[in-house]
């Protein structure tokens, strides 16, 4: 799974499925709808980081870790996970800032109808998180950057190529897969990935997946790859395992809905 910063929770064909007419709406009110996305995850964002702060500051006594707090302030909420109860809470938050918007435009009955449908929407949405849990990952690591693709002579053939990095930490777990990045090599030469620098802190180093089209890229290397080492493709590219989503969270916080006592 995807880490809450590593991009938009959701993309506008998953809020289409959602909601068929969100596409049209955005475009005949002339609603930036990434844009809404963008700010409704900044608006979630704090909303979790208080309840991490509520929950994770506070002793069996209820009173107020310092230390604690430091921490999470910051790391904010790069450790969290976006599992699919706060996708479709994004999701319908989204959808109601949107259509709260083609309502101010327009004044139009509909559009209220549906604004008022999605706010009811998120706020069941963000009940149902917020008591499954927040996931949240303990050696968490960033979706990387695309990585740098170059050559060097040797005995391959031309050929366009697509990749991908990921991030490694020390208990195996693997980041979402960056953007990917393409080359077109010349006769005699071998292709060259060079993951981006300034590893995350929990990186204890990366992978790299290739293929001759998007969707054939696979896992080249047997072991990871030390942090700051180019991979150069020894011969062909070989077949392994598709990159995966990302990582799994490995514990939950969940609210309880008890407050400190000063």
């Amino acid at each position: 799974m995807a880490l809450f910063n590593d991009g938009l929770i959701n993309q506008q064909q998953d809020l289409a499925n959602y909601e068929n007419g969100i596409l049209d709406v955005a475009s005949a009110e002339q609603i930036d709808l990434d844009g809404k996305s963008a700010l409704a995850q900044s608006e979630i964002g704090l909303q979790i980081l208080a309840l991490l702060l509520r929950r994770e500051t506070r002793s069996p006594l209820l009173t107020w870790n310092c230390g604690q707090d430091t921490t999470r302030r910051q790391t904010g909420v790069n450790d969290v996970v976006v599992t699919d109860g706060l996708r479709q809470w994004h999701a319908m938050r989204t959808l109601a800032a949107v259509y709260r918007d083609a309502y101010n435009n327009q004044l139009n009955d509909r559009y209220m109808k549906k604004w008022q449908e999605y706010l009811k929407l998120e706020q069941d949405a963000r009940d149902l998180l917020y008591e499954t849990g927040i996931g949240l990952s303990t050696f968490w690591l960033p979706s990387p950057a695309a990585p740098v693709l170059t050559f060097v002579p040797g005995s391959g053939v031309s050929a366009q190529y697509f990749v991908q990095v990921t991030w490694v930490n020390q208990t195996g777990q693997e980041s979402a897969p960056s953007q990917q990045s393409q080359l077109n090599t010349a006769p005699g030469t071998q292709l060259v990935i060079t993951a981006p620098g300034n590893a995350p802190q929990y990186a204890t180093g990366w992978n790299a997946y290739a293929g001759t089209s998007p969707g054939s890229m696979s896992l080249q290397n047997s072991t990871p790859l030390t942090l700051g080492a180019a991979w150069t493709m020894p011969g062909n590219l070989v077949t392994g395992q598709p990159s995966g989503a990302g990582q799994t969270p490995d514990r939950y916080v969940t609210d309880d809905h008890v407050l400190p006592r000063g």
